[in-house]
């Protein structure tokens, strides 16, 4: 009798997988993607070149264990993993060929997925830029403006078709120019460039050398 019970029981095991409720849940925790570094790249162009001429895409979160992987538009890259905070995948050429818009996820080794952030293949020309507003728009001759945590002066710009590499220019001079996306642009500008009271000339070139219409800068006594 002891015999039949305990066979019965091995019986139920194997139909019901002898798991428990607690045991078929995730054991992992819930992963989650922040950041995508580049999220903006130019068609055709390589980006963050690997030493075998790769280019990688990083993905920034948390939760990110070894063993996941990198999905663009569902496609499963080749990833590394880095601490939990950090995943990497090559990125094949054909998938940044044309303009649009992809799919980033990642799938844990448990088979689920995250959040979605959508990578962007930008144009490698278009439309000219344009400068809709810059700030600031005014300053005083030898004074510094919208002072960086290094103490250099920054000029910030929002406006429409900014290309990556797009350069802002004070007077036709470039300026060291961070791309902040199609539509800002950031720029650190040298003291020697407002000593002096007057007007200068803001405009933005696209690296296909599409140039935008004027902007003032006021630099008072």
């Amino acid at each position: 009798m002891k015999q039949k019970c305990i066979l019965a029981l091995l019986a139920s095991c194997l139909m019901n997988s002898c798991v428990s409720e607690k045991e078929k849940s995730p054991t992992l925790p819930d992963a989650k993607i922040e950041k995508l570094v580049p999220d903006k790249v130019v068609e055709g162009q390589p980006f963050q070149t690997q030493p075998n001429g790769a280019s990688a895409l990083s993905v920034l979160g948390s939760n990110l264990v070894k063993g996941s992987r990198i999905k663009l538009n569902g496609m499963p890259l080749e990833t590394a993993s880095g601490d939990g905070s950090a995943l990497a995948a090559l990125v094949p050429s054909e998938m940044f060929a044309k303009p649009g818009n992809y799919i980033v996820s990642v799938e844990t080794p448990d088979g689920r997925s995250t959040n979605n952030l959508t990578w962007m293949v930008l144009p490698k020309t278009g439309p000219a830029p344009e400068i809709r507003t810059i700030h600031p728009d005014n300053t005083v001759a030898g004074k510094g403006f919208n002072i960086q945590p290094n103490g250099i002066s920054a000029l910030g710009m929002t406006g429409a078709n900014f290309l990556p590499g797009a350069k802002i220019l004070f007077n036709g001079k470039e300026l060291d120019t961070s791309f902040g996306g199609v539509d800002q642009l950031g720029a650190i500008v040298p003291p020697t460039e407002f000593a002096k009271p007057g007007k200068v000339k803001i405009t933005v070139k696209n690296p296909d050398g599409k140039l935008s219409a004027a902007k003032d800068f006021t630099i008072s006594n």
